[in-house]
């Protein structure tokens, strides 16, 4: 194109044009999408990358929720499956996961759960399927994608052989993915103590404006320190309505609204949330899921607790913006 400088109708129209490139995503961008998954009670979180990658963090107590929700999408590959830690609520469901697709890269913690011996296979898995085996070190860089910082906030440091469960807890690897200026924080079951300890590791880079809410909403997880470090815009509790845990707990969601979240659960459904690609102008969606309840057999039914007058008060709260 000539550029006429007496022709003031072209120049406004390359002047439009030029402008209106502004708005457009960068070339070779896209949105990153992460999907709470309904598993009950317990943990699941894929996430599709910009890049074209995929990653699974966790697969619940069952396989049946997580596998439906990936056969739906047509998954065949998952590139990334991260166990947090050897909990069965986060790791049964990832067996048949092993087994019906085919999985790229396989990040454990160095700890072994002395109740789950015969029961936690995923190494065994892993090696049936020629997986790559990672154990990542805190401080440790996931080069997952090459618009995305994936960091590693917390894991094992050594190998633990234990039945102590706040041990296997405090072993959970966090994750924070950093993209388009908005961080997404996948935090295992930590609890209280650890993240003090990621706070003190870790002087700068926690905020993140989603947040998976450590351990299902404990009681003695979301302290008010870590929430100031984190700074959670969304925050996402994983559980199921009439656990014997009393997950979500009301002291975790005042903690939450205090820190200015508002508070989503997995009781109900699968929970999509998307972080945009840079240049859209959009910021993050939130979005419920329609295929989102769990078929179960009519015995797995009978075998619920009716929700007791307090989970049901607790529903409310959690389903209702806390800010």
């Amino acid at each position: 194109m000539t550029y006429h400088p007496g022709r003031p109708g072209a120049n406004m129209r390359k002047f439009a044009i030029l402008l209106s490139l502004l708005f457009l995503p960068l070339s070779g961008w896209s949105q990153l999408n992460v999907y709470f998954l309904n598993v009950g009670q317990g943990d699941a979180t894929y996430i599709e990358l910009p890049g074209g990658s995929n990653v699974l963090i966790d697969g619940g107590p069952s396989s049946l929720p997580v596998r439906e929700f990936l056969m739906a999408k047509g998954v065949r590959k998952i590139d990334h499956v991260v166990l947090t830690h050897p909990h069965s609520d986060h790791y049964r469901g990832l067996k048949k996961v092993f087994e019906y697709f085919q999985i790229g890269n396989f990040y454990d913690s160095r700890l072994e759960n002395l109740n789950a011996v015969g029961d936690n296979t995923l190494r065994e898995l892993a090696a049936v399927q020629s997986a790559n085996v990672h154990f990542p070190e805190i401080g440790d860089h996931l080069n997952w994608d090459s618009k995305v910082t994936v960091k590693v906030l917390n894991t094992c440091s050594e190998e633990i052989r234990t039945r102590d469960s706040s041990v296997i807890n405090n072993c959970s690897i966090v994750l924070r993915f950093y993209y388009n200026g908005t961080g997404l924080l996948t935090t295992g079951d930590i609890e209280a103590s650890q993240e003090n300890a990621i706070t003190k590791v870790f002087k700068s880079g926690l905020e993140s404006q989603i947040l998976k809410v450590p351990h299902h909403g404990s009681a003695y997880s979301s302290s008010p320190k870590f929430l100031e470090r984190v700074k959670p815009v969304h925050a996402i509790i994983s559980y199921g309505v009439g656990n014997n845990y009393g997950h979500p707990h009301a002291d975790a969601l005042l903690r939450l609204q205090a820190a200015g979240a508002t508070v989503y659960g997995t009781q109900d459904g699968n929970l999509m949330m998307t972080i945009p690609a840079p240049g859209t102008g959009k910021s993050v969606d939130v979005t419920p899921l329609p295929f989102a309840i769990t078929p179960v057999s009519a015995e797995e039914l009978a075998e619920l607790p009716a929700p007791s007058p307090e989970s049901q008060a607790l529903d409310q709260l959690i389903n209702s913006p806390l800010r």
